[in-house]
């Protein structure tokens, strides 16, 4: 395809903007906007039939969506129940996990309150925060924290004709675990707004947050069993073989230097990823290999002179990853 002229793609991407925001704007009064958040795609916007609006600290506008109906969003920000029941925290901060009890002395509800004490659900992360610049090719990274570190890099080397966002936009562990992720994949594939966003490819990863044994403790949204991984991710990936036009790449998940017992989960992750992906018929890009050849093997605490390099973060090594391994591997995909 013919390469646009820089300056011109910038003006052209302002204007399509001011457009799309324009377009926000003139459906607002059918939005269900979170707080005081904009009117437009830096705003929140929980769908009233499937969700409910709830304080989130890692968003950058402070809201994300249960995805729960009329829901009680819980004390701390991270949790919430079903109308009908209180909420009940143990844990604090990211590694809160609530409980969910039935309030009988509450009259009848339009949402059927449970019958018996469940879990809480974790709010969900939002969407990209601006429309893709349709001029350049789109390109949307889906995945966790170390997918949060390297995407900068991605998007500064490809800025010239590809326009590259992470979702969900937030902090945290991005994605986290895949059961997070499916149940919280609508709004991944959306915009904050709630607009429904359509990239030219979704580069997506899971691993990181599934490493417990059988047995442990989990935290719901952060992480979860080595047992529970596969399932969701399949149904993930048929979930974005749905979308049409939307090219996929998974990226196989990074290495774990700083130990041989949870690199080992990482690698019995990816070998189960890899097969499925290979069944699915989507193209893979090893980063686990990439860091191991410029590494050395596990364990191995000291690489891109830092210290606990790839335990699981690296932030000196992540112009490197996207550059040597990443980068390659997406414009393949446009060959």
């Amino acid at each position: 395809s013919t390469k646009i002229d820089h300056k011109d793609n910038m003006m052209t991407m302002r204007f399509f903007i001011a457009i799309a925001t324009l377009l926000v704007v003139a459906s607002a009064d059918n939005a269900n906007w979170c707080g005081a958040t904009p009117h437009n795609y830096s705003g929140t916007n929980c769908p009233t039939e499937t969700s409910t609006c709830c304080q989130y600290p890692w968003s950058p506008n402070g809201w994300g969506c249960c995805p729960i109906a009329n829901a009680i969003c819980c004390p701390g920000s991270y949790t919430c129940c079903p109308q009908g029941t209180t909420c009940q925290n143990s844990g604090s901060s990211w590694q809160v996990v609530t409980e969910c009890i039935p309030n009988d002395s509450l009259p009848q509800t339009p949402v059927q309150a449970p019958a018996a004490t469940v879990n809480g659900t974790q709010i969900c992360k939002i969407g990209v925060s601006r429309p893709f610049d349709t001029t350049r090719r789109t390109v949307m990274v889906l995945g966790d924290s170390v997918s949060i570190g390297y995407t900068p890099y991605i998007a500064s080397i490809l800025e010239r004709d590809y326009d590259v966002q992470h979702t969900p936009n937030s902090g945290d562990g991005g994605s986290c675990e895949t059961a997070y992720g499916l149940k919280c994949l609508d709004f991944f594939l959306s915009s904050s707004s709630g607009e429904p966003q359509h990239p030219d490819l979704i580069m997506f990863n899971f691993g990181l947050h599934n490493l417990l044994p059988n047995g442990s403790h989990t935290i719901p949204g952060q992480s979860d069993l080595a047992s529970n991984y596969i399932g969701p991710l399949t149904n993930i990936t048929r979930r974005l073989k749905q979308l049409n036009g939307t090219k996929l790449l998974f990226a196989i998940t990074s290495a774990y230097l700083c130990s041989v017992e949870t690199d080992d989960i990482v690698l019995s992750l990816n070998e189960q990823a890899r097969n499925l992906m290979a069944a699915e018929g989507i193209p893979t890009v090893d980063l686990h290999a990439a860091i191991i050849n410029k590494c050395g093997p596990v364990p191995n605490k000291d690489c891109f002179g830092a210290a606990n390099c790839w335990c699981p973060h690296c932030p000196t090594g992540y112009e490197w990853l996207a550059n040597s391994t990443i980068v390659p591997a997406i414009e393949k995909q446009f060959v």
